[in-house]
């Protein structure tokens, strides 16, 4: 006679599969971690282990030979390494130019500092130049000097540098924990869609393999015994898989980068599988209590007491839903980003070799004050001679009242030269021209014309008498309405501001903005204002331009180094490749996580009740009248989730109506009470209760298949 109980005894997969699954999810999640960790810590070369003097004032117009001289002492008496990483002037971005010296007799300190400040990642490519402190090269001593040794070397290295007429102030190496933790941050989402994978796994594995415990169990195996029975079942399956990928992550860095920066790579998979085995641990401790709770009797027949085993699965599949709903969100607007960029390869082209510049900042505040000037005083020459690119990016919330939405719209400050390149139409379907003189150009599209007067008169308050140079009229104003759905070339090569999701503003492509459209050369946004735009890649220059400029009319040492726009527009593309992989991988892993969690509890409570099952079918119950409440059950996970945001909008709310109070509109880091993610949220929940569903019938049709057999 087959029964219900005969059919539950058969065993399914392979002993130890899952828990193995979850070994190797350990393994590879945390050389995923470590690798991606590793390359982020690229954006902070040299950061282990050093203590740093930036030197911001010269008042005493030390000569670069006697800094020389006292770096080269330095060294030599305390036997350190001392290193100075300054931009390359002609690729800021790509080119580092590394000076050094050490006191260690012997040492080839310039190979010590290139393996030292070599990259781990290998995009965007890093180029180092690195040569010895030497007298006879001539650079500025305001710098950052990074004192590799004990403190006492950086201490004098201060001591003699005040003696000489140059201060500064001393800083610490970023530690180790706190690069670890930055990322963490940054990449919270992806790291919580791993470890609940890798909890879901585990709990799963175990409450699955109830049958296998409760015969230990029969057998007097305590609790800490069972666990000793998996660790040793394991233990070498875990060697031989350590080992295997140990020499396959080895074979790929080699691969890679040539094994570059290896030993702070294996710090960060180290850290990763330290933290992610003992959440392991626990979860897996939590799962084999769950299965204990259970009588032997009935654990020999693969059921598991309800409420340990709901208590951990439920909460996995209601925070599975509530993730997938921004790692879908994250990946649509990924590739929307994605789109975005390679719609504007044709426009990339015409940037050439056109660059953006970025000015010193080892400088005191009047230092930087005089540069500025100096800096914008020369850029409105060349704008007054058509040759800059004048583009400033703002968020148009900033000239809406607080409780008007803007969505994404921004809002572009150019110039003339600007609008010769890129046509603007108006309604009419006339390209707008050049401003006139001492005259502002407001050009709204016309599906904002219900906001027009608020804009001008927002934009307008940047032109007030205490805005304007002095002896400067206030402009006219024009007031123009363009055409709907116009798409303009930006030179978006970085961040300058960010849009309401929080998100960088450096798309190159931009849909329907307000433009400011001010004339070449005019006066009305003042020297400092104007070189402030241009640190933030707000101006776009020619090359040729600037290093004919300096020592002529610009002095040398007041731009530190270029830009090139096409470089910086292909590392924006690949990093915004990076995150569509990133948030792929995570919703992957949540879509994953919410199947495993829902799967693990059909095929439970199939076990739990498989008697009832099949007494209801005999009896001749409806398969939804048998089923009612582990269905009516399945609604903790919407309401759980409708709950949630809920809660959320109504925090939201309450930290966005603080601003209002005081007139001004919130920020973009705080976030606005957001309705839409209900509807995702409510069709992944009703995924996976369509998925419990199916398996639901699944598991009674299999136990009911008996009654049709024995009749």
């Amino acid at each position: 006679m087959r029964t219900p109980e005969r059919l539950n005894s058969k065993r399914v997969g392979v002993r130890y599969i899952g828990l193995k699954f979850a070994i190797c999810l350990v393994l590879i999640t945390a050389a995923l971690l470590g690798f991606l960790a590793a390359e982020d810590s690229d954006k902070h070369p040299g950061w282990q282990g050093s203590s740093g003097l930036e030197v911001i004032d010269n008042r005493s117009g030390v000569s670069w030979e006697q800094v020389a001289a006292t770096l080269i002492a330095v060294a030599d008496r305390h036997r350190v390494g001392i290193i100075r990483v300054d931009e390359d002037f002609h690729d800021g971005n790509h080119r580092r130019n590394v000076y050094v010296t050490s006191g260690e007799p012997g040492s080839d300190h310039v190979t010590w500092a290139r393996d030292l400040l070599r990259p781990f990642g290998r995009s965007p490519t890093l180029e180092l130049t690195v040569r010895s402190f030497e007298p006879g090269i001539v650079l500025d001593p305001r710098a950052t000097y990074r004192v590799f040794g004990p403190p006492d070397a950086a201490l004098d290295l201060t001591m003699r540098f005040e003696k000489l007429g140059l201060f500064g102030a001393q800083t610490s190496s970023l530690a180790f924990k706190q690069i670890f933790a930055s990322y963490v941050l940054r990449s919270a989402g992806l790291i919580v869609a791993l470890l609940v994978g890798l909890v879901t796994l585990t709990v799963g594995s175990v409450l699955l393999s109830a049958r296998r415990y409760a015969v230990w169990r029969l057998h007097g195996a305590t609790v800490a015994q069972l666990m000793g029975r998996d660790a040793r079942a394991l233990g070498p399956f875990f060697a031989t898989t350590l080992l295997f990928f140990g020499m396959a992550i080895s074979v790929f860095l080699l691969w890679y980068n040539g094994w570059n920066q290896f030993s702070i790579f294996a710090r960060f998979v180290g850290t990763a599988a330290a933290l992610m085995v003992i959440i392991m641990m626990l979860s897996y401790v939590l799962a084999v209590l769950a299965v204990s709770a259970t009588s032997v009797l009935d654990a020999l027949k693969g059921r598991v007491r309800s409420g340990p085993a709901m208590t951990l699965l439920y909460p996995l599949r209601i925070v599975a839903v509530l993730m997938v709903v921004p790692a879908a969100v994250g990946v649509a607007g990924d590739y929307a980003g994605l789109t975005n960029r390679y719609s504007a390869l044709p426009y990339a082209d015409r940037a050439g070799e056109s660059v953006n510049i970025t000015l010193p900042g080892y400088r005191t505040p009047d230092e930087s004050d005089r540069d500025f000037e100096e800096v914008g005083a020369w850029i409105r020459q060349l704008d007054a001679r058509g040759r800059v690119i004048v583009m400033k990016r703002d968020l148009l919330q900033d000239y809406l009242p607080a409780l008007e939405p803007s969505g994404e719209t921004e809002v572009l400050w150019v110039n003339d030269t600007f609008l010769a390149g890129q046509p603007v139409l108006d309604t009419a379907g006339s390209r707008v021209g050049p401003a006139p003189e001492n005259t502002v150009r407001v050009i709204i599209p016309e599906h904002l014309n219900q906001h027009s007067d608020a804009i001008s008169d927002n934009v307008l308050r940047s032109f007030g008498p205490a805005a304007l140079p002095p002896e400067v009229a206030a402009p006219r104003t024009q007031r123009l309405v363009a055409a709907n759905g116009q798409t303009i070339f930006t030179y978006a090569v970085n961040s300058q501001s960010i849009d309401s999701n929080g998100s960088p503003m450096n798309r190159p492509m931009v849909h329907d903005p307000v433009i400011v459209a001010l004339p070449n050369g005019a006066p009305l946004v003042n020297n400092t204002r104007l070189a402030s735009w241009a640190s933030y890649y707000g101006v776009v220059l020619s090359p040729e331009d600037v290093t004919s400029s300096l020592g002529r009319n610009l002095p040398v040492g007041r731009i530190s180094a270029m830009l090139p726009v096409a470089g910086l527009l292909a590392d924006n593309l690949l990093m915004e490749f990076r995150r569509l992989i990133s948030d792929a991988l995570m919703l992957g892993l949540t879509i994953a996580v919410l199947a495993l969690a829902t799967v693990s509890t059909g095929l439970l409570y199939g076990r739990k009740h498989a008697r009832a099952i099949y007494a209801g079918h005999v009896a001749g119950r409806s398969f939804w009248r048998i089923h009612r409440r582990a269905l009516l059950f399945e609604s903790i996970v919407p309401a759980a989730v409708l709950a949630w945001i809920c809660v959320s909008n109504w925090q939201r709310a309450q930290e966005v109506a603080v601003y209002i109070s005081r007139g001004i509109p919130a920020p973009p880091t705080v976030s606005a009470p957001d309705w839409s993610r209900l509807m995702p949220a409510m069709t992944a929940s009703a995924v996976a209760m369509l998925l419990f569903t199916a398996l639901l019938f699944a598991v009674h049709r299999r136990i009911t298949s008996a009654a049709g057999s024995d009749a």
